[in-house]
C-alpha cells in the first residue's frame, strides 16, 4: 500500500478533475476545498473489523428501536431508563413525527458512527450520526481514481471491497420504496455535500433533484421532468435537515423544503431516508444512554463502548466534571458535526471559570469526555 506515496501527485491531479470537493461554514461564509488524500492507509485486521462489524450493527438495531419506541409508547421513558428531560428537550425530538411509522419501520437507514481508538487500543465509539450522516462518497471515489493512478495498489493487498456501497444504498432504498422512483434531495450547489449527493445518485440509479423538482399532489409525491411529465416517488434520500424539509410542518420561511412532503409521509405514500425525527437519537446527552438502550432493548451488555463521559446532570458526575474541567473535553449536546466542542486543556483560568459558570447554570446542556 505504501506505493501510494509515489502516486499521491496523480491522485490528487484527478481529485481536482472530478470536482471531489466539501464545503465548510466558517464564520457564516461558505469554504469550498479539494477533498485531501492522505496516501499512508489506516489499517484493521479482519478480525478486529468484524468486531467492529458487529459492535456498531448492535448499537444501530438499539437506536433504531429507541426512536420506534419515542415515536410511540415511549416505553423507555415510562421505566425510569432515561430521564424524559433529555428526551422532550433535545433540538432532535419532533413531536411532528409522533406516531408516523416509517416504511420498513427502519428509521436509521444509514448511520455515521463516529469511532477512536484510544491509546489502550480499545475502540470506543465517540458519537452517533442519524440524521442526515455524509462521507460515504469520498473513500469510495479515493478508490476508484487510485485505481486508475496505481493499478496494483488493491490487486496485490487484501482488502474489502467497498465498490458495492452504492448497490447497497439502491437496495435500502428499494426495500423501503412505497411505489415509485428513488430519488436523491439535494438543496443544491453550496451544500457543503454536493458532490457526493450528485455522485451517489449516479452511482445508485437514483434521480438527483432539487426541491423545486419535487411537489406533492393528492397525497402523493412526485417528480417533474423537464418535458413537464411526472413520475411518482417511492423514495426519498434527503441530504437537507428535518427543519428545513417541508415548511407547511417545520419552519415556513424554509426555501428549500417540499410543502406537504410530511404528510405523504404520515399516509405511508413515500420513505424518507433517513426518517425526520432522528435527531433524538443522536442527541449528545442521549448518546450517555445508549449502553442502557441495548441493555434495554436487545437484553445484551455492549460489544462497543462509549468513550469515558460524564453528563452534567447528574451531581456526581457534575463534581468531577468541575474538579478536572481542565483536562476534559465539553461538547454542547445541543449541537452536531463538529461544533460546539471545547478542550479544557486549551482554555485560561478566567475561560474555564466561566465555563464552569455554565456547566452549573445548564447541566443538561453539557456531556464531557476524558478522550
Amino acid at each position: 500500500m505504501y506505493e501510494l506515496i509515489d502516486h499521491t501527485e496523480n491522485i490528487n491531479r484527478l481529485l481536482a478533475r472530478y470536482g471531489v470537493k466539501f464545503g465548510i461554514y466558517k464564520n457564516s461564509q461558505f469554504h469550498e476545498q479539494l477533498f485531501p488524500f492522505d496516501p499512508l492507509p489506516r489499517v484493521i485486521e479482519a478480525e478486529e473489523f468484524e468486531f467492529l462489524n458487529r459492535g456498531l450493527s448492535q448499537r444501530v438495531q438499539a437506536l433504531n428501536l429507541f426512536l420506534a419506541d419515542i415515536y410511540s409508547e415511549k416505553k423507555i421513558i415510562k421505566e425510569g431508563v432515561i430521564p424524559a428531560d433529555f428526551v422532550y428537550s433535545s433540538k432532535g425530538y419532533l413531536p411532528q413525527c409522533q406516531g408516523i411509522v416509517p416504511p420498513g419501520k427502519i428509521y436509521s437507514h444509514i448511520s455515521g458512527i463516529d469511532l477512536v481508538q484510544g491509546k489502550d487500543e480499545n475502540w470506543y465509539i465517540l458519537e452517533d450520526n442519524l440524521r442526515i450522516p455524509s462521507g460515504a462518497s469520498y473513500p469510495m471515489i479515493a478508490r476508484e481514481l487510485t485505481r486508475q493512478a496505481a493499478p496494483s495498489t488493491f490487486s496485490r493487498t487484501r482488502i474489502i471491497d467497498n465498490r458495492n456501497y452504492a448497490a447497497m444504498l439502491k437496495e435500502t432504498m428499494d426495500y423501503v420504496n412505497t411505489g415509485g422512483i428513488n430519488v436523491v434531495l439535494t438543496p443544491g450547489r453550496y451544500n457543503a455535500a454536493f458532490f457526493e449527493h450528485s455522485y451517489l445518485a449516479e452511482r445508485s440509479g437514483a434521480i438527483l433533484s432539487m426541491p423545486q423538482d419535487l411537489f406533492v399532489e393528492d397525497n402523493k409525491l412526485y417528480y417533474r421532468q423537464y418535458g413537464g411529465s411526472r413520475l411518482q416517488v417511492g423514495a426519498v434520500y434527503r441530504r437537507l435537515s428535518d427543519e428545513y424539509l417541508d415548511p407547511l410542518c417545520f419552519l415556513p420561511e424554509s426555501l428549500i423544503g417540499v410543502p406537504g412532503i410530511m404528510d405523504v409521509y404520515r399516509n405511508g405514500n413515500v420513505a424518507l431516508v433517513n426518517a425526520p425525527g432522528n435527531g433524538v437519537a443522536d442527541d449528545k446527552g442521549i448518546y450517555y444512554f445508549v449502553p442502557h438502550m441495548i441493555k434495554y432493548y436487545l437484553g445484551e451488555e455492549a460489544i462497543l463502548h462509549n468513550a469515558p463521559t460524564y453528563l452534567a446532570f447528574y451531581e456526581e458526575d457534575r463534581k468531577f466534571i468541575l474538579e478536572h474541567l481542565n483536562r476534559l473535553v465539553v461538547k454542547d449536546v445541543s449541537e452536531a458535526g463538529g461544533y460546539g466542542v471545547i478542550f479544557g486543556s486549551d482554555l485560561t483560568r478566567e475561560k474555564l471559570e466561566d465555563l464552569a459558570e455554565v456547566i452549573k447554570a445548564e447541566p443538561r446542556r453539557s456531556l464531557i469526555s476524558s478522550i
